[in-house]
């Protein structure tokens, strides 16, 4: 596959989701005014994200999600190499959830509506107070029965390298009294290069591990939770035979952007 293929399946990729997302956030919208249950938001969110993906052709595999409980809470803590890890993990979790977003994405047509609508919290990362009620908040929501997803690491990495996790997630599954379940999101990188413009169809997938208890009310506990989610998500990257290069390596000619 040609470079000029690589790119071109790229602005495929940006066109097809940017219809459905105007097309899903509708629906999922007027929906809304007589279907508010959190499963509303995983329904549209699952068309939406098959659909992306079916049309990019990314097939999504999964493992250790049986072990999941439907009618439980959980916080979700996972890594975060692009943006098409938000269909992946819509299409690969089980469990009807919402995300902890950055406050930026409630400004976005038509999605930030859509997320602004669900079960999910939006963080002030430039305002500490606010960003405290945010998590608040949002312990209130699992405690009362919802499930939410967090990227700690609080930023892309553009690679299968896994960045510092924040101590928000932690904090906030601490505070819900909730379990906490890494998951590994492995080649996504591999396919999908935003910075580059390049991506072509192959296939990514999610593993569930095993699940944290948290123990309310140590720092110190919070700390060894965030190191050892971290710790299990970077043992699967380093072992699993699937995991393979960047789709930039392909073209060492590429010119790289500068790190983000």
């Amino acid at each position: 596959m040609s470079l000029i293929l690589y790119r071109l399946h790229y602005f495929w990729c940006v066109l097809w989701a940017a219809i459905i997302t105007v097309v899903c956030s509708v629906f999922f919208l007027v929906t809304r005014l007589f279907w508010r249950s959190p499963e509303s938001f995983r329904f549209w969110g699952k068309i939406w994200a098959g659909v992306i993906c079916l049309g990019a052709g990314f097939r999504v595999t999964t493992s250790g999600m049986k072990d999941l409980e439907t009618d439980r809470s959980y916080v979700f803590v996972a890594n975060h190499q692009n943006s098409l890890d938000i269909p992946i993990m819509l299409l690969a979790v089980p469990v009807a959830f919402g995300f902890v977003a950055k406050a930026s994405v409630e400004r976005m047509p038509f999605i930030g509506r859509a997320v602004a609508s669900s079960p999910s919290v939006f963080v002030d990362t430039q305002n500490p107070r606010r960003s405290l009620e945010s998590i608040r908040i949002a312990a209130d929501q699992i405690a009362k029965g919802a499930s939410v997803l967090v990227f700690p690491e609080g930023q892309r990495s553009w690679s299968g390298q896994v960045g510092k996790f924040k101590r928000s997630a932690f904090t906030l599954a601490t505070e819900a009294g909730v379990e906490i379940v890494p998951l590994a999101l492995l080649n996504a990188h591999m396919i999908f290069d935003e910075r580059r413009y390049l991506s072509r169809p192959g296939t990514i997938h999610v593993s569930a591990l095993e699940a944290l208890e948290p123990v309310p009310d140590e720092r110190a506990s919070i700390d060894e939770l965030s190191a050892e989610a971290r710790s299990r998500i970077i043992s699967v990257l380093s072992t699993d035979q699937r995991v393979g290069p960047a789709i930039a390596d392909r073209f060492p000619g590429t010119p790289r952007d500068p790190d983000i």
